[in-house]
């Protein structure tokens, strides 16, 4: 008899297991140990993408202490906790972050163009400019907090520390960066600002590289779209360590943005199909 057939239907064969798993106090990679199954075939499972072969749930079931015959017949029971409440936080937090998103790269792109303007134009700006120009920033900033806190709620779902540590700094790297820009509107020598903002693009390289490495681990639990997300950012930061070629960004970041928050979507809709499906 076929495994959907003697057992379940994803998702909720993946949140059975993820439940198991995190029952016995293991992470993926102690169970990939364990079992010797690969990590990418057991974040696919858990992530329900796959319905596995019968040797292999035997297999993980062997290594989890339980007895496959228990599994299919005794449905793994969760009580209400915080803890299994935390799905429908964190689903709730990346709608947000998907949405949040759109209007962080809408703010980029015009304050994008206000500093070329700036850095342009022989005439100074008029204060109303200005004024604009700092709301703007206000908006960027706070719109890429909630933007980076649906990675955040996504990096405790796939267990992806990497994720989680990126996402906080450069929420602190965004902030010191928005007051960067509004601190330069009163210099008026803009070759002054070339080594505050040269320090600037070199950090966020760096923290840019690294998030593209944390999406592309992603990818076993959003699929490919992650490891494009993960690709474009580290084109990004590469760029943007070199410093001279920093202004080449403004055209990758938009299709890298983009797809960050189609990600977020998909995440969205992983946690909603996990949470309307009970355990018991």
């Amino acid at each position: 008899m076929c495994l959907s057939r003697r057992l379940m239907q994803q998702p909720e064969l993946g949140r059975r297991l993820t439940a198991l798993r995190k029952e016995r106090n293991l992470t993926q990679e102690e169970l990939v140990e364990i079992s010797h199954v690969s990590v990418r075939t057991i974040q696919r499972i858990e992530a329900s993408e796959v319905l596995p072969r019968l040797s292999t749930v035997k297999i993980l079931l062997e290594a989890l202490g339980e007895s496959y015959e228990s599994f299919t017949t005794k449905p793994t029971q969760v009580s209400e906790t915080p803890q299994s409440r935390v799905p429908n936080a964190n689903r709730n937090t990346v709608l947000v972050a998907a949405l949040a998103g759109a209007v962080y790269l809408v703010s980029q792109i015009i304050l994008g163009a206000m500093d070329l303007t700036r850095i342009t134009s022989d005439q100074g700006w008029e204060s109303r400019m200005n004024t604009i120009y700092m709301s703007l920033t206000v908006v960027m900033v706070l719109s890429y907090t909630l933007f980076a806190r649906g990675f955040i709620a996504l990096s405790t779902v796939f267990e992806n520390t990497l994720l989680k540590v990126v996402a906080y700094l450069l929420i602190m790297a965004t902030a010191g960066l928005g007051i960067l820009d509004v601190t330069s509107l009163s210099v008026t020598d803009v070759e002054r600002l070339w080594g505050p903002y040269a320090v600037a693009a070199v950090l966020f390289g760096a923290l840019s590289i690294a998030f593209g490495i944390a999406l592309i681990r992603l990818q076993d639990g959003m699929g490919e779209l992650a490891r494009l997300a993960g690709l474009l950012e580290i084109v990004v930061g590469c760029l943007l360590v070199t410093v001279v070629l920093f202004f080449i960004t403004y055209v990758i970041i938009i299709p890298a943005v983009v797809v960050e928050i189609l990600v977020l979507y998909r995440g969205y809709d992983y946690l909603s199909r996990s949470e309307s499906i009970p355990l018991t």
